[in-house]
Parts: structure tokens; C-alpha cells; sequence
């Protein structure tokens, strides 16, 4: 009954040590149990749990190397999961995934294409759970919204039904996505989420609000608008609701999902637990990089989508910009122009037993503050010139 240690062992051991040995015994069986995620079909089971085992888990993450992806492949590797990746990245950009799991637990398929469904379904050909995150913020000259967000969703909840052997498959969406919305890229979101819903009914679906974290496309961006653009643009003053999520509770969450077979073919709605306004958004960051001044102006909508058309137009016929803000586009603008807050009654992170954590504070904001000018304990430059180094007086031009 003692698991992985024989009772001989333990009978050896002075009763203090027997305590000990029946504890991490139990703890051993915990994990391993913990660890099979509710599978009925698991795998080889192995190991004291962990990422040196085998938890009888082997998924395929479609975009696993990207920001939210990075963390549900590490939460899966803790716990001893194989986890296959597909992807376009070089080596060098996928090299960090590696270190989430053991020694030949993370696998990668290169050359990946999602219009190639002979990669696609080999990617999947060992796997007991898909997990799909691809998406994309703008149009590009090679993908359009309805490609990604629609068609590619269909084709992979089509080849994982016909498959026969994945039990779970998990479907990120966007907590704004709307068949009536007026941005194209919630329109092919939500028409995904249709499509998934009627191949693979048994897909769990999540829609996150704005997620944030060390490498995300939201507290990032705007600190870039408030701190090196000429402007900030707060569209419509700033006015539309948000859901900020932090992306450590978007992993657990899946994490959740995957050990409780209840939450399969229900949709969850990840929102944080305050409701912001874009404006408010702002203030938070511009406190936190203790600028003095406050650089955005209130700009019409039809204003912004209008200064925002060429870029719109380059994106879609020449290669990818650098330094391209995916806010300074058209359709975000329609996008936010809608409210993303859970809906009344919908679940959410409550249901899979998560509290959330509030994403202006603590470690969610903490990425933000070593965007200050001159370094995370300078604050404010203006305020501290006469204390800085010449060398960054210069750099900044500060008097």
C-alpha cells in the first residue's frame, strides 16, 4: 500500500522515519494521480510526479512557443506531461521551451503550415490532448483573419474528430468575439468557436480577456505609445470596459480543465476580477512609469481608423513592419470599441475553482516598471537629473 516504497524499507525505519516514509509514499501516489489529468485513455504512467515523469498526458499545443502558450507548455511540463509543438520558429527562438519538461519530453515539429493538414495530422498522430492558440493580431500579405481564426480551427477540430484517439481538445478564443461585431477579427473568432463547437462538441473553449504578463501584447504596447511615440491615442476618450487577466491564471486554467472531464464541451470566460476602461488602463501605466507628463490625446474613432489605413494597407502587401504597434490598426479600433467583460451568468475562472489575480498590482504590473526612464529605481528622470550619471543625462537629453 506504501507505492513506490516497499514495506520492508519502511519496517527497517524508527517510527519517525516510518511517518516520513508513508507521507512521501502518499504524496507520490497524489501527484502521479494528479497528474493523469482525468484521462481515460492515458499513457505509460510513471515516476514520483514532476517534470522527471511521465503523467500519461501527451498533448500537442498549436502555438505552444508563443506568449500564453509558453506557460500552459511549462504548467503541462511540471507535471510530467509529453508535449509536442509545431512550429515555424528557428531553433534558437524555441530553445527556452525546451527546459520546461525533462530530457526528451518537449518534442517540436518545424516547417509547420496550418494548410498543410499531412503535418497536422502528425503532429497530433500520438497525442491525447490538442490544444490549439493560434491567432494573429493584424493581417499580413500571407494570412488573412478569416483564415486563422475560422477556417484553420474548423480544419483542425475536423482532422482531431476523424482521428478517433484525442480525448481533449482546448480552444482559445477572445472574450470579445461576436458574429455581429464590427471588427472582422472578432467576426472569424466567433465563427471559429461555431465551428469547433459543432465537429468536436466535447471541445472546452476559453476566452480570455486582455492577458497580461512579462512578454504580452497589451501592457507592452501601451507603454510603448505613452513612453516613445510622439502621441498616445486614447480612442473615444477611453471609455470601453476590459477584463484584464493574468496569464499565470490562463495556464492554471487549462491545467484545471484538463483534470476535470466536467468541463468538457463548455466555454469559460477568463476575465480578471476588475473591470477597467481603456482610460483608466493608461493611468495605471503611466503611474507606474512615473512619467510627469501625459501624452495621450482623445482621438475620434473615424479619426484613428483613418491615420491608421496605410498601415493597414502595408501590412496586408509587404512583409512584417518592425516596431509595428497591432494597436494602430483599423480594425482594433472597431475592436475596442465594444465592451470585453464576462457576460452576466457565463463561467469563469470561479467554476474552475482559480481566484484571480488583479493585473494592477503586484507581479502582473512588475514588467511594467523596468520600462522606467533610466532603470527600475530612477523613477522619473525630470525629477532625479541632478542624481543621475552624465552618460544618461546625455543619452536622454536631460538638463
Amino acid at each position: 500500500m506504501l507505492g513506490l516504497i516497499s514495506r520492508q524499507a519502511c519496517g527497517a525505519l524508527n517510527q519517525s522515519a516510518l511517518d516520513v516514509c508513508v507521507k512521501a509514499a502518499l504524496s507520490s501516489s497524489m501527484l502521479r494521480e494528479y497528474a493523469q489529468f482525468a484521462l481515460a485513455n492515458a499513457g505509460v504512467v510513471a515516476g514520483p510526479g514532476g517534470r522527471s515523469s511521465a503523467s500519461g498526458l501527451t498533448a500537442t499545443v498549436f502555438g505552444g512557443y508563443g506568449f500564453i502558450g509558453s506557460y500552459i507548455v511549462n504548467d503541462l511540463g511540471k507535471r510530467g506531461s509529453q508535449i509536442v509543438i509545431p512550429t515555424r520558429a528557428t531553433e534558437n527562438k524555441v530553445q527556452h521551451i525546451r527546459q520546461m519538461g525533462d530530457l526528451g519530453q518537449i518534442v517540436f515539429v518545424p516547417n509547420f503550415d496550418i494548410r498543410d493538414e499531412t503535418v497536422v495530422k502528425e503532429a497530433i498522430s500520438r497525442s491525447n490532448v490538442v490544444i490549439n492558440l493560434i491567432g494573429q493580431r493584424t493581417e499580413t500579405m500571407n494570412f488573412k483573419y478569416e483564415e486563422v481564426h475560422s477556417e484553420w480551427p474548423k480544419r483542425l477540430a475536423t482532422i482531431v474528430a476523424e482521428a478517433g484517439h484525442v480525448e481533449r481538445l482546448i480552444h482559445f478564443s477572445d472574450m470579445g468575439a461576436d458574429l455581429m461585431h464590427t471588427s472582422r477579427r472578432m467576426r472569424s473568432k466567433a465563427q471559429g468557436d461555431l465551428d469547433v463547437q459543432k465537429i468536436f462538441p466535447s471541445a472546452t473553449i476559453f476566452k480570455p480577456g486582455p492577458v497580461v504578463g512579462i512578454e504580452d501584447y497589451f501592457y507592452n504596447y501601451i507603454v510603448y505609445q505613452v513612453s516613445y511615440s510622439l502621441i498616445a491615442p486614447l480612442v473615444e476618450n477611453g471609455s470601453s470596459r476590459l477584463q484584464p487577466t493574468y496569464v499565470l491564471d490562463v495556464a492554471d486554467a487549462v491545467s484545471k480543465a484538463l483534470m476535470n472531464r466536467d468541463t468538457m464541451g463548455k466555454t469559460y470566460y477568463l476575465g480578471g476580477p476588475e473591470v477597467l476602461t481603456y482610460r483608466e488602463i493608461y493611468d495605471v501605466v503611466i503611474k507606474t512609469l512615473r512619467l510627469k507628463t501625459d501624452d495621450t490625446i482623445p482621438v475620434p474613432a473615424w479619426a484613428a481608423k483613418l491615420a491608421f489605413a496605410p498601415k493597414d494597407w502595408a501590412r496586408r502587401m509587404l512583409p512584417s513592419l518592425p516596431m509595428s504597434n497591432w494597436m494602430f490598426s483599423s480594425d482594433y479600433i472597431d475592436e475596442m470599441m465594444k465592451d470585453k467583460i464576462t457576460p452576466r451568468g457565463a463561467l469563469g475562472f470561479s467554476d474552475l475553482g482559480i481566484m484571480p489575480t488583479k493585473v494592477t498590482e503586484g507581479l502582473p504590473i512588475e514588467p511594467v516598471r523596468h520600462y522606467r526612464v533610466g532603470g527600475y529605481s530612477w523613477g522619473d528622470m525630470a525629477n532625479v537629473a541632478k542624481d543621475v550619471p552624465e552618460a544618461i543625462r546625455k543619452y536622454y537629453n536631460l538638463k
